[in-house]
């Protein structure tokens, strides 16, 4: 059976309300539809930069009790840079957290502040990608992130939607314009999701559903929405297997 890996989901706050650290029935439904594996970024910390160190001690007591299924991303407020960068630091070197997210329109960043350019060299020096919410003016477009990946070769920066509905097109351009560009095809409609697998290098295509914001199953549209596309067995893997696990180093990380 391949390896499904869901490279963009959350364990909102609603999760741990009903659930605490227990991820019994995340992993439930992402059972149902074949995900054998999530990334899981942070959800309260993106509103509320005094909850970060905690929801990272969250997250990597829900994951670990995944058996290996679920693997945690962390988060920053670049507003305090030094304290930004020590805290995802303290994450970064338990080797558990394999990337690091930003959402600059929520947590009202620029990714063009010298803080970010700090970040960018963090990630490189761990070897975890930057993972960004993009699609989203005036703080979150593709264009913006690819500027900072041009400026940080060594750093591969995720575009977390891929343009979402309206910029999907720069999205494309994002991923042409710099070899460490990825786009997570986590946001386009249908049309979106065809333009971007014909004009992006397949090498550099994610998957990914958003789940986790709510309780409100999102893989009932995610998942059918990609079996649209009628990928062929190279793209599956690529998509869904080979990229994730490259981009992420979960080599040897995943169960």
């Amino acid at each position: 059976m391949m390896i499904r890996i869901d490279s963009h989901t959350h364990w909102g706050r609603c999760w741990s309300e009903r659930d605490g650290a227990d991820p019994s029935n995340w992993l439930a439904l992402a059972g149902k539809y074949g995900v054998s594996h999530s990334l899981v970024l942070p959800e309260h910390g993106l509103f509320n930069a005094g909850a970060i160190a905690a929801e990272h001690d969250l997250l990597e007591r829900v994951c670990s009790r995944s058996q290996g299924a679920m693997v945690p991303c962390c988060t920053a407020c670049i507003w305090e840079p030094v304290e930004a960068l020590s805290e995802v630091r303290r994450c970064l070197s338990g080797g558990r957290f394999r990337g690091i997210k930003f959402h600059p329109w929520l947590q009202g960043c620029s990714v063009s502040v010298p803080a970010m350019d700090d970040m960018a060299d963090l990630a490189a020096e761990f070897g975890v990608p930057l993972i960004f919410h993009d699609g989203t003016p005036p703080f979150s477009l593709p264009s913006q992130m690819a500027l900072l990946a041009q400026r940080h070769p060594r750093t591969n920066v995720i575009l977390g939607h891929a343009g979402l509905f309206e910029h999907y097109q720069e999205a494309a351009a994002a991923v042409r314009a710099a070899d460490n560009v990825w786009a997570c095809l986590c946001g386009p409609h249908l049309e979106g999701l065809r333009h971007l697998l014909d004009r992006c290098p397949l090498e550099r295509l994610l998957w990914g559903t958003d789940s986790g914001f709510g309780l409100v199953d999102g893989l009932y549209y995610r998942v059918p929405l990609m079996d649209l596309l009628r990928l062929n067995d190279a793209q599956a893997e690529a998509i869904y297997q080979t990229n994730p696990i490259r981009v992420f180093g979960l080599h040897g990380v995943l169960a």
